[in-house]
């Protein structure tokens, strides 16, 4: 009879200890999670795969591309493939199951640009970029005496820039300013400003300081998370980022002791924050291109390329007679400079779309924009 109880006693603990197949976690319930996706830069109707863990195949997932439903053709416990969709545009990728969304990062579609532009520091539209029409009002009055520093910020998909409110005090209030191009909704927050804001291909934000030097920027709150790269008290105008060699360069001038005026192209490594400075004519912009070339507009009134390395001019592209043009930027989709030309006649302006082919360096200034626009912004 001993012997028995103890059977049944040790029954029982098993029993207890052993777990119940009921109550093992069914993977179907997990939450999935995200590992890699096969590309960011992909074209429409291409698959992707988003490589990750507990994904159930017999479960409903919805995988949005900027918003744009994209058509799942198999699904794994490990990966799922889907189809880029016709009509989708840049932004970010999300993966929703079970009223849960999780965002799987950042798709760049190859040949696609959209152009925008600032007019009156205020109103953002979108422009055509082969007539210079607006197509749509994107914000309009934010509330600013002026907005700055307009760039595309891409691992969102907005358009961030610099908000300044002017005080009765004589004082300003700076915000860091952001319009989401998918629902054109804003967001804001106060913080120190900046004289220019620099952003990266990798999703960086740098704030440069007149006369100090440049610090990143949390692109989430502007605020400092960086220590300073100080470039010296000569200032900087115009500064570009050159997503070849990882580097932010722009135009150093300063006075010699015989007090003529210098200018340097100063780079700075955001591998190792090392500065190297060469002098070299000056510009009036420095046009950096995806390709790893670099473009300047002189004030001789002259577009040309320079050695990105020494900013030594490699060849003039084109000769403009005009006078004012400003804004030049690049723009992928076509292999062109686009920038703004004004044409005065008895003292009333007239603003073009100037677009410079690269492929042939041929000119086309046929097209009439709207208003004297302060910030061109390209995305990609």
């Amino acid at each position: 009879m001993k012997h028995f109880f103890s059977i049944i006693a040790l029954f029982i603990l098993i029993s207890c200890s052993s777990p119940n197949a009921e109550e093992v976690e069914n993977p179907a319930t997990q939450t999935p999670t995200i590992q890699s996706i096969s590309t960011s830069s992909t074209n429409i109707g291409d698959t992707i795969i988003i490589n990750g863990q507990n994904f159930n195949p017999i479960s409903t997932y919805t995988i949005t591309f900027n918003g744009t439903n994209g058509q799942i053709t198999q699904i794994t416990a490990s990966a799922i493939s889907v189809i880029v969709p016709v009509g989708t545009t840049s932004g970010p990728l999300q993966l929703t199951v079970d009223g849960v969304t999780v965002n799987a990062g950042y798709i760049s579609i190859i040949g696609q640009n959209r152009l925008f532009a600032c007019k009156q520091n205020r109103e953002i539209v979108e422009l055509n970029s082969v007539t210079g029409i607006e197509t749509k009002i994107l914000v309009y009055s934010t509330g600013y005496n002026y907005l700055t520093e307009l760039k595309y910020f891409a691992p969102t998909n907005e358009i961030i820039g610099q908000g300044i409110i002017l005080n009765s005090n004589g004082s300003n209030t700076y915000k860091l300013f952001k319009v989401k191009l998918a629902d054109n909704t804003i967001t804001e927050m106060t913080y120190a400003g900046y004289d220019q804001l620099i952003v990266t291909t990798t999703g960086k934000l740098y704030g440069y300081k007149l006369y100090q030097g440049i610090i990143e920027l949390n692109p989430n709150t502007g605020s400092e998370i960086g220590s300073l790269i100080n470039t010296g008290s000569d200032q900087l105008y115009g500064l570009i980022y050159n997503a070849q060699t990882n580097e932010i360069m722009g135009d150093k001038g300063l006075i010699d002791n015989n007090g003529n005026n210098i200018h340097k192209l100063c780079k700075i490594n955001l591998s190792d924050n090392s500065i190297t400075e060469n002098i070299y004519y000056g510009y009036d912009e420095l046009i950096p291109a995806t390709n790893g070339k670099l473009y300047a507009y002189r004030a001789t009134k002259r577009i040309v390329e320079l050695n990105p390395a020494t900013g030594t001019e490699i060849k003039t592209l084109i000769n403009i007679s005009a006078e004012h043009i400003s804004l030049l930027t690049y723009y992928p989709q076509t292999n062109q400079i686009i920038g703004k030309k004004i044409i005065y006649n008895n003292g009333i302006a007239t603003y073009k779309l100037l677009k410079l082919n690269l492929t042939d360096n041929s000119l086309s200034e046929n097209n009439i924009i709207k208003d004297d626009y302060d910030y061109f912004i390209v995305t990609n």
